[in-house]
This record gives C-alpha cells, structure tokens and sequence, in this order.
C-alpha cells in the first residue's frame, strides 16, 4: 500500500503537477483546494505527510498547520512561491508553527522528495 501524502493547493494547475509528482514518487496523493477540505481528509485519511501552499485566499497554510492538532501527519512540507512577502519571512513562520521542512516554489522532484522523507530515503 502506497503512503498518502495530502497536498493542499489552490491552484489547479500546480495541484495537478504535485499529484503527479507524488504519484511518481511512489505515493497515494490527496489533493485538497482549500484548508478545510484539507483538515477533512487528514482526519479520514490519516497520511503520513502533508504538502501545504501557504498562501491561498480566505484560510491559508498556516491556518491549516495551526488548526491540524492531534492529527498532523508524520511530515509536514510548506511550500511557497512569495506573493507580497517575501517567501522566506512566510516559510520561516510555517516552521516556527511546526512544518519540518520548506519548499521555495519552484522546487525539484528531488527536493520535494528529500522534503518528505527528511533525507533518509523512503519515507
């Protein structure tokens, strides 16, 4: 059985691209747009990671990394591509709120892959 990974993303097109990666990777994919879909299948799913835009309208990643409680998975990877912050004050405050690893869009199948696994392989 493949390790599910939920990957929260609002833009479809990067959300289409990240599935896919997950799927190469070895992974079962849970794609969710927004936070509270997110929260949902964490709770139903149980996955072993989280992969989590930070920026998104009306509730963001780090509303869902704050809200995720008992349930966060084993990996939480935040990934950010800016917007009117810098990319690296958000990522740093995703890591302060709990996030194991940061991603700075656009990122490698290698360095999500590294992300998800904390350098040690397979996850």
């Amino acid at each position: 059985m493949k390790p599910k990974v939920c990957v929260l993303e609002d833009d479809p097109i990067m959300l289409e691209h990240l599935v896919g990666t997950l799927s190469s990777l070895g992974y079962q994919p849970l794609p969710a747009g927004t936070v509270d879909e997110a929260l949902a299948l964490v709770r139903r799913e149980k996955p072993v990671a989280a992969v989590t835009d930070i920026l998104m309208p009306d509730k963001d990643g780090l509303n869902f990394i704050m809200e995720l409680g008992a349930d966060r998975p084993a990996r939480l990877v935040a990934i950010s591509g800016g917007g009117r912050l810098s990319s690296d004050a958000i990522l740093q405050m995703a890591k302060g709120l709990g996030a194991d690893a940061t991603l700075v869009k656009p990122f490698t199948v290698e360095d999500l892959q590294q992300a998800l696994t904390g350098g040690l392989g397979d996850a």
